[in-house]
Formats: C-alpha cells, sequence, structure tokens
C-alpha cells in the first residue's frame, strides 16, 4: 500500500471513530437533557419563595421572589398563577415574570418590590420579626376539562430593624447583632452549550486539526527523486568526407558508366588541374589525364584505372616524404 492509500485509511479510521464517539455522547446528553429537571412532586408543581435582603432597616425596599419549577408533561405553564399578599407592606411597581423552558422542566419567577413606610412596620424595640402570609400557587394540568390545583409557599422571617437602633450599633457593642447567616442550597448548574454536545464538538475540532496536520505532513514529506533520464547514445563519428581529388579518382576506378563519359572526362579534367597545381604533381600525368578528358571516343576504362593508379601512388610518395620532414624542415 502507498503512503497516500496509508493516510486515506488512517484518517478515515479517526473521523469515523470520533463521529461513533460523537453520536453516543449526543445521544447520552439529548436523553439527559430531555428529561431536564422536572419537580420531584407529586403534583409536578414545586414552589419556593425567598426575600432579598432579610434583614433590613426601616424604610428600606425589599425584594421578594416566588420561583415556580413545574413539569410541562403535567401542568400547562401558561395556566400558573401566582398569589401574595404582603400587608401592611405595599408592592411598589408591577410584579415582573421571568419564564425559562429547560427541556421538559419550565421556571417561572415572580418578584415584588415591597416597601413599607408607615407606622405599623416601625419596629417596637431593636428589632422586630415579620411574617407574611404564604403564597399560593394555582395550575391546572393540560387538558380543556382539568380542574385548578393549589400550592401554597411559605415566606422566610423578615426581620426589620429600628434606625435609631442602627445609630447606636454605631456608638458602641450591643447584645442584639443584625445579622443572620441562612443555609440554602444552590440552584442546580446550568449550562449554555450541553457538557456532552460541548465535548463531541471538541473532539470534532480536534480530530479534523489531527487530519489537517496528517495532511500537511503529507504534503510536506520528501518525495522520491526521480530517475535520471538515460544518457543518449554518442552519434556515430561522422564519415571522413572526401576530397574534390579523391571523388575524382573514385570516378576514375568506377566500372560502370551510369551516365556515359561526361563525369569520367570532369574527373579527367579535375585530376589534370591538380597535378598542375600541386606541389607534387606530375606535369606528364597532368598531360595524359588532360587528353583522355577531351579524347575523341570514351575514355576507357582500363586507361582511367591505370590513370588513377599512377594518381595515388603519386599521392603516397608525396606523403612518404613530408613524414621524414622535421618541424624546422630539415630532411632526416
Amino acid at each position: 500500500m502507498t503512503r497516500r492509500g496509508i493516510a486515506v485509511v488512517a484518517a478515515g479510521v479517526v473521523l469515523g471513530a470520533v463521529a461513533a464517539l460523537a453520536a453516543v455522547l449526543l445521544t447520552r446528553d439529548s436523553a439527559e437533557v430531555g428529561a431536564g429537571p422536572v419537580p420531584r412532586d407529586p403534583s409536578g408543581v414545586e414552589a419556593r419563595t425567598t426575600l432579598s435582603p432579610r434583614i433590613t432597616l426601616f424604610g428600606d425596599t425589599v425584594r421578594a421572589h416566588v420561583d415556580v419549577t413545574l413539569d410541562r408533561d403535567r401542568v400547562d405553564p401558561d395556566s400558573v398563577r401566582v398569589t401574595a399578599q404582603f400587608a401592611p407592606w405595599e408592592v411598589v411597581g408591577t410584579p415582573e415574570l421571568v419564564r425559562r423552558d429547560a427541556g421538559r422542566a419550565t421556571f417561572l419567577r415572580t418578584t415584588y418590590m415591597l416597601r413599607c413606610l408607615t407606622s405599623p412596620c416601625i419596629p417596637t424595640g431593636q428589632a422586630a420579626p415579620r411574617e407574611f402570609v404564604p403564597a399560593r400557587v394555582t395550575f391546572r394540568s393540560p387538558g380543556e376539562d382539568a380542574g385548578r390545583d393549589t400550592v401554597a409557599a411559605r415566606w422566610p422571617v423578615l426581620l426589620v430593624y429600628s434606625r435609631f437602633a442602627s445609630a447606636s450599633l454605631q456608638r458602641g457593642p450591643t447584645r442584639t447583632i443584625p445579622w443572620r447567616a441562612d443555609l440554602v442550597s444552590m440552584p442546580e448548574a446550568t449550562y449554555r452549550i450541553a457538557p456532552g454536545v460541548l465535548l463531541a464538538l471538541l473532539l470534532a475540532g480536534a480530530a479534523l486539526a489531527g487530519v489537517a496536520a496528517v495532511g500537511l505532513a503529507f504534503l510536506a514529506w520528501p518525495r522520491r527523486a526521480p530517475a535520471p533520464p538515460p544518457e543518449p547514445e554518442p552519434e556515430p563519428e561522422p564519415e571522413p568526407a572526401l576530397s574534390p581529388l579523391e571523388l575524382a579518382l573514385f570516378l576514375l576506378e568506377e566500372s560502370v558508366r551510369v551516365d556515359g563519359a561526361a563525369d569520367q572526362r570532369r574527373a579527367l579534367e579535375l585530376v589534370a588541374e591538380e597535378l598542375e597545381l600541386a606541389e607534387w604533381g606530375d606535369t606528364d600525368l597532368a598531360s595524359t589525364a588532360r587528353s583522355l578528358a577531351w579524347s575523341e571516343g570514351v575514355p576507357p576504362v582500363s586507361e582511367t584505372n591505370a590513370l588513377a593508379a599512377r594518381v595515388r601512388a603519386s599521392i603516397e610518395a608525396a606523403q612518404e616524404e613530408e613524414e621524414h620532414v622535421n618541424g624546422d624542415g630539415s630532411v632526416v
């Protein structure tokens, strides 16, 4: 298997494993999110009340919260009504309603702004506890003929301190301390993205980054150097070109006369000129060659062959004489 095939198989295995793990995580997480933090109460509704702050001075503003958690399979969220009485405290402004859905569960929070500036709210001593009438939450199950049910939620005790007592506390120690600790359970953690989905997305991103890294490494891997091309075969050495004299002698030695005596006559005239001009030339041979060239009849083959032989003998004799001459012109 080639390197490309190995890289493709490895990338496919990684992506397949990540896809399978992501599917398992998404299935598990969807089941968990679909269930939601549904109430444990048989009625499908849980109500809780809080006061903020629970320890206050006369004339301060207090926020009262009614938190309702319900299961939409058993309770219609639009049918929920909250009724609360805070006399002698007055509700300032319009109550605020907040709704949040998570899976099958729905969270409803109703917030009241309370304030009391009348004499019934003035503590008789340094501090006075105040208890409100329990809030009532009415609701109806899904369906047109379902009746309404009610759940009561008790308010925590509100401690109201006198502002005169607060001034005395600033001047010196006192036996009454306007602080109180409450141990409350924290609400369940919520997530913008479910942990399982986030983990699957991170794993998918890591797998894609790994595949990209493998691809980049494959592209950057040094390739095998291509084989050098074969060396061209040496060209054959060109045959030495024949001189005009050699060509003329070759024609004189030919026994077949293709175009009659024209080539032989031209060859004889060329041989005559070379013999007259060359240092090693022979005038007698030159005259014989010219006589044959201009003879009335066709020059016989025997005479042209004999003439060519004599000329070659003269050339060889001249070459042997040159070989016995040194570079300074002296004869050995």
